[in-house]
């Protein structure tokens, strides 16, 4: 029996791990088209296939594979069944099937106004997500739920669902259920234009509000209004009394707009502030936006930076100090486990100033973290600068 593991992102990898670690059987992998063997805010399953020497194969390679399980797990290409040998084909599909078919669950629930989704292991067949339902999940959405928030929730309820059945799968004694046709919906690519989000405000403050969960996904997009990021909004109490989509108010950090019914106050991205603040070490500025409100320092960007790795790239030794006083963890890592102090490291060899490291390690910065390659500050810096070697070595 051969497994077959095709896909991407943390659902994948850590199926992927587990299969390793547990069963004693040939597997394999098939990439997506858009795998670049480089960890995000989720895993490559390229790169690890690689780092534990999984065998890596093309999808037309497994069609004659007779004895074999394939697992599509956000595999990017439609399945058909008739060019298979093997007919154990199954999906990871992110809904409570048969709702919500097709593209962009993430989004469509959310916007819909529903209050639960879920996870749907199933068979594939030649339709899309048609297939005999073997196992499901269902989750919660809550009001403030944006569509990464329950993005993350898929990939950890589905690959739970995967883990907790695929024994099951290898020695074919599942249960399934045909699907019905009660409350059967399907919605492809054209359902949303991501390349021309646009907020209606000829709506309800609870239909805007969904709108701007829905499209709000920090590494592909946020929702904008006259060109501005919006993170978040709060329903006001006060009933609209101007055209719906008109500005009553604004300040530095929101904006006050009408709707159909009530009022809605969008919070501007308040984040992607801070990061600008950090990289120019604007930190009076830094410090007026967090006295304002209280915002996740440890929220990454889409390249996988905090803050404080900004600041402690950029020279920014005031807004490391302000970040610091702040709470924000001087042993955070980015996607690649990339450590706060080897930020730092890079900066000091082009600064030749050891200030923001030594405020690092002042602090409980651990100069032994390793990164995703198993090397810390110390391994990396003793072939780049001996004199910055011989430093760490006395701390």
């Amino acid at each position: 029996m051969n497994l077959i593991i095709a896909g991407k992102n943390n659902i994948a990898v850590d199926v992927l791990k587990f299969a390793l670690d547990n069963l004693n059987m040939p597997i394999f992998v098939v990439l997506n088209k858009t795998e670049n063997f480089q960890n995000n805010f989720q895993k490559s399953l390229g790169f690890y296939a690689k780092r534990w020497n999984v065998t890596i194969k093309k999808l037309e390679d497994i069609y004659d594979l007779n004895d074999s399980i394939f697992l599509s797990l956000e595999f990017d290409r439609i399945i058909k069944p008739d060019l298979f040998k093997s007919k154990n084909l199954f999906n990871i599909h992110f809904s409570l099937l048969p709702a919500y078919k097709g593209m962009y669950t993430s989004a469509l629930p959310i916007l819909n106004g529903e209050d639960k989704s879920g996870v749907t292991l199933h068979r594939i067949n030649s339709g899309i997500d048609t297939g005999e339902i073997i196992a499901q999940t269902e989750i919660k959405i809550n009001y403030k739920d944006t569509a990464r928030d329950l993005y993350i929730k898929y990939i950890d309820f589905g690959t739970k669902l995967v883990l907790k059945n695929l024994s099951s799968l290898i020695d074919n004694s599942f249960d399934f259920r045909v699907q019905s046709n009660e409350n059967s919906t399907y919605f492809g690519k054209k359902s949303i234009d991501y390349n021309n989000l646009k907020i209606n405000f000829f709506q309800t403050a609870f239909q805007i509000s969904n709108q701007l969960r829905a499209y709000n996904f920090r590494e592909f997009q946020l929702p904008k209004f006259n060109n501005i990021e919006i993170s978040s909004s709060v329903i006001s109490k006060n009933r609209s009394s101007s055209k719906p989509g008109t500005i009553i108010g604004e300040n530095d950090y929101s904006l006050v707009v009408s709707t159909i019914d009530f009022d809605i106050v969008l919070e501007k991205d308040l984040f992607g502030l801070i990061c600008n603040y950090c990289k120019t070490n604007d930190y009076v500025s830094l410090e007026r936006l967090l006295n304002y409100k209280t915002i996740d320092l440890e929220e990454k960007t889409k390249q996988g930076w905090t803050p404080l790795m900004i600041a402690a790239y950029n020279h920014s030794l005031e807004s490391v100090d302000l970040l610091i006083k702040k709470g924000a963890d001087v042993n955070a890592q980015n996607y690649n486990l990339t450590s706060v102090i080897m930020y730092a490291k890079s900066n000091s060899l082009i600064s030749n100033s050891y200030k923001i490291i030594e405020k690092l390690i002042e602090n409980g910065a651990n100069i032994y973290l390793k990164d995703i390659y198993g090397k810390n500050v110390i391994d990396w810096v003793k072939n780049e600068n001996e004199e910055l070697y011989e430093y760490f070595k006395t701390k």
